[in-house]
């Protein structure tokens, strides 16, 4: 399988984005732009300071409240989804349907880190559970399941080394 670089990726993002963006009659700014890259470079899960963050590194014009806007419209607009965990913080990753995928974590009781498409996780979830799971919720319970979120607690890679 070719490998996917990470411009190709970033600009498969924003110009999936851009297209959402114009058809719910809205520009692709530049505020909204760089965000949307920074979600798509690592797909990985942000919270809005962390966001916030992230972009300061590059643009010192866009504010705090122009990330909480971005990420409410985005979100509105299925761009990203919103993701909240039992400790109630909200985060938010870019993906192309949030209603028909799986997302997997793990959040390390020691670091804290999130993690996330994590491929030897991601295919042990999905080949043992989602089939079998849909199967008997649809059978037992007549509940059609689109999506789930499994989130799993422990220690990353690093933390267990140490």
């Amino acid at each position: 399988m070719a490998k996917i670089s990470k411009e190709n990726l970033d600009n498969k993002h924003v110009s999936f984005s851009k297209e959402k963006l114009i058809k719910a009659g809205y520009k692709l700014t530049k505020s909204r732009e760089v965000i949307i890259k920074i979600l798509g470079e690592t797909l990985k899960l942000y919270d809005a300071d962390s966001l916030y963050l992230e972009v300061k590194k590059d643009n010192l014009d866009i504010g705090i409240s122009t990330i909480y806007r971005t990420l409410e419209l985005l979100n509105r607009l299925q761009i990203i989804c919103r993701i909240i965990f039992g400790s109630g913080k909200t985060y938010y990753m870019l993906a192309e349907d949030c209603h028909k995928q799986t997302f997997i974590y793990m959040i390390c009781n020691n670091c804290k880190k999130i993690i996330t498409n994590n491929e030897c996780l991601n295919n042990s979830i999905k080949i043992r559970l989602k089939d079998s799971a849909k199967k008997d919720i649809l059978d037992n319970c007549h509940l059609k399941i689109d999506n789930y979120q499994v989130l799993f607690t422990g220690l990353c890679d690093e933390c267990n080394e140490s």
